[in-house]
């Protein structure tokens, strides 16, 4: 298949210029059926290798997600070298969907952390890390305190608290516009402000743009349930988290302070990088800032025993 041109590999910087889509981004594409309707995941990897779930943000999918990442990890990365990576498309984000699933709606949590149980059942998963971001980390968390199995989570600048007035405000005013007028571009920006920081959508860097030409393809109905869910939300409980984790987050994100409300509660089994000058997805604004803490916390959970 040949990527798209917002699919296309693209140099994130100078020590990113090794293409590994063939490696973690081209693999199989399953439905995996649900109750909740089906859920789309891209295998990339051997599956006798442990298992790893990626899970995106709000508006985006694995693609412009996690493109940037793993194309600075570079093939002889743990991340690339230790697993088969499963990589979760939150169900309408999907490669040419048109719509959420009936029985899914509303969306919750709850639905979509059940969704993930049932993606780990049909391959036969026992054990898996984690990497989400946003909304996506959001969910993660909360299969990871619901159901067994993810030994390791890797969480980027993690939704963590019930939204505040004025994220609640924005939310409700986005959801409004999007289910009345579709996707305008006071939404569009709105959902692009959550993803990057400030700077890099005035500079109309390639990121932005490539976020605000997927955007505009997706359709508006899909985005105002994710946003409904958003706004929605309930805070979570990671104390009972058992899942070592290390979490990313971007010092210019607008989920900074629940995020590190987050690794508050999680102290005893986490650790915390803080990325300077990024927003909410520092998959694609600071990759190569993340591979080192995610080598030496992949090299820690080997030594006990998980991704040898």
């Amino acid at each position: 298949m040949t990527p798209t041109d917002s699919e296309a590999p693209r140099k994130v910087d100078e020590s990113c210029t090794v293409d590994t889509l063939s490696l973690a981004m081209a693999g199989e594409t399953v439905k995996v059926d649900t109750k909740y309707g089906p859920i789309t995941v891209t295998v990339c990897g051997d599956a006798k290798k442990p298992a790893l779930l990626t899970c995106h943000d709000i508006g985006l999918n694995h693609r412009s997600c996690f493109q940037g990442l793993f194309m600075c990890a570079g093939p002889e990365s743990r991340l690339l070298k230790n697993f088969c990576v499963y990589h979760i498309d939150l169900p309408g984000h999907e490669e040419n969907a048109t719509e959420v699933p009936a029985e899914l709606l509303p969306v919750t949590v709850d639905k979509l952390s059940d969704m993930v149980d049932k993606v780990m059942k049909h391959f036969e998963i026992s054990e898996c890390m984690g990497l989400g971001v946003g909304y996506g980390a959001y969910v993660l968390t909360k299969y990871a305190t619901t159901f067994p199995g993810m030994v390791g989570l890797i969480a980027v600048t993690p939704l963590y608290n019930k939204p505040g007035w004025h994220e609640w405000g924005n939310l409700k005013a986005a959801t409004y516009q999007l289910w009345y007028g579709g996707l305008s571009n006071w939404v569009r920006e709105y959902i692009i402000s959550r993803l990057v920081h400030n700077g890099m959508m005035n500079q109309a860097s390639d990121l932005t743009q490539a976020y605000r030409k997927d955007l505009s393809a997706r359709p508006p109905r899909v985005l105002m349930h994710y946003l409904q869910a958003a706004m929605t939300r309930s805070g979570l409980q990671a104390a009972s988290l058992k899942s070592q984790v290390l979490m990313f987050v971007g010092d210019k994100s607008p989920f900074k302070e629940e995020s590190l409300d987050m690794n508050t509660s999680i102290a005893s089994h986490g650790a915390l990088v803080l990325i300077d000058g990024a927003g909410t997805v520092t998959t694609e604004e600071r990759p190569q800032e993340m591979i080192n803490p995610i080598d030496l916390f992949l090299q820690r959970l080997e030594q006990q025993g998980f991704g040898v």
